[in-house]
């Protein structure tokens, strides 16, 4: 029986998992960075590419972080 000084285990798969998104999430932006500029396209249009590939890792960031606190919590 414990006296309650134990430590909760933490979810490793959850944060290996978030750890993961994170890093791909760093990585579309990078990708996205050197790519950009070999794209021929209008100003707009890359200007809307560029928002929304920053939206999308954004998000991803988010989620991934969002998963790495939870594994912790659990």
């Amino acid at each position: 029986m414990t006296t309650g000084l134990v430590r909760p285990t933490v979810s490793t798969e959850l944060i290996v998992f978030g750890a993961l998104v994170v890093a791909v999430a760093i990585a579309l932006l990078s990708v996205g960075r050197h790519l950009y500029p070999r794209l021929d396209l209008h100003e707009d249009e890359l200007t809307s590419i560029r928002l929304l590939t920053a939206l999308i890792s954004g998000l991803l960031l988010l989620i991934g972080l969002g998963l790495v606190v939870i594994g912790f919590m659990m």
